[in-house]
């Protein structure tokens, strides 16, 4: 990548906040209702190891899902009411046994009427020469269309339009892989309804020559340089690094949703029926969106910056571990 056209985003310390103002402005906003969660939770647990939704992981019998819906729940009223709704986007992989989970586990405490799940749209993978594929159900293959799909699933599964219904104006999002993820931040909560942004995001200082993407501004638009695309030795230059969460606008979503995003290739080894209808996994063509690329449709986006420790723990977890 040729670095003459990235800068580093600009962003604002939580030391510099004004931290009993943007914490009123974020209760004020929660409490009238005009705040919504939306968690990406399409994924299986593959790569810990675990046998079902990732979300469904547990350590000492405490699930990710529960993890999120306690945050939730501290934003009860001093009438027990709930002005919070969750959004929880699943997949065509996902779907069924979500949903049977958090049946089983009576929605964590959570209202019912607050819990709200839509599914990510899939794409075709193609075999390396540019064939469609068969599961072994004899049906063409699908998969799920990556993270940039949340915005056009929002809106064609119609929680855009519940939202703006109930006088949501702004949108919490995250990704289920971060352990350690404060839901409805309210230093960045605060920050985003007090300016008014399209987005704010959240970011750390990454490690030296850590794998995480970059936020920056690229050709004067920002967005999200990957690691794999820094050159060589260039990786410590930019030190806003991107964790997955983030504040929309209504307005925003709307426009990402309808907003052109490019696909990305990737490859990944998937099962599917060769030509003999012989059931194999092989190295196929994935094609995905990142929601980053939706960037660009923001007229106002501000970034927080945080210490690492108690806001980002990515999901290299192991069994037996504690939080």
């Amino acid at each position: 990548m040729d670095l003459s056209s990235v800068e580093e985003a600009p962003y604002i310390l939580k030391s510099e906040l004004d931290i009993e103002a943007v914490s009123e402005a974020a209760n004020n906003a929660v409490q009238s209702g005009e705040v919504a969660v939306v968690l990406m939770a399409g994924g299986q647990g593959t790569r810990l190891e675990h046998p079902g939704p990732k979300g469904t992981f547990s350590f000492d019998g405490v699930s990710l899902f529960e993890l999120q819906a306690r945050q939730i729940l501290s934003f009860k009223n001093a009438q027990d009411e709930l002005k919070v709704h969750w959004y929880i986007m699943t997949s065509d992989i996902n779907h069924e046994e979500t949903l049977v989970f958090f049946k089983e586990h009576n929605y964590f405490a959570v209202p019912v009427e607050n819990i709200h799940f839509f599914k990510q749209e899939h794409f075709p993978p193609l075999t390396k020469e540019g064939k469609l594929m068969l599961t072994a159900k004899n049906d063409i293959m699908l998969t799920p269309n990556g993270n940039g799909g949340i915005f056009s699933s929002l809106k064609n599964s119609g929680m855009i339009e519940q939202m703006e219904a109930q006088g949501v104006k702004h949108v919490f999002m995250n990704n289920v892989d971060n352990v350690v993820v404060k839901v409805l931040d309210p230093a960045l909560v605060g920050l985003h309804v007090s300016e008014n942004n399209d987005i704010t995001s959240k970011s750390i200082t990454p490690k030296s020559g850590e794998s995480v993407g970059r936020l920056a501004v690229m050709n004067g638009n920002k967005g999200v340089v990957e690691y794999m695309e820094l050159p060589a030795g260039s990786e410590d230059k930019f030190t806003n690094a991107n964790i997955g969460i983030h504040m929309y606008s209504m307005d925003f979503l709307n426009k990402a949703a309808a907003g052109e995003m490019p696909y990305h290739l990737a490859l990944k080894k998937l099962e599917h029926l060769d030509d003999d209808l012989n059931i194999v996994k092989e190295e196929v063509l994935k094609f995905e969106k990142f929601y980053f690329d939706a960037f660009k449709y923001a007229a106002k986006h501000n970034t927080l910056q945080v210490g690492r420790t108690g806001e980002f723990h990515r999901s290299k977890i192991k069994r037996g571990m504690t939080v």
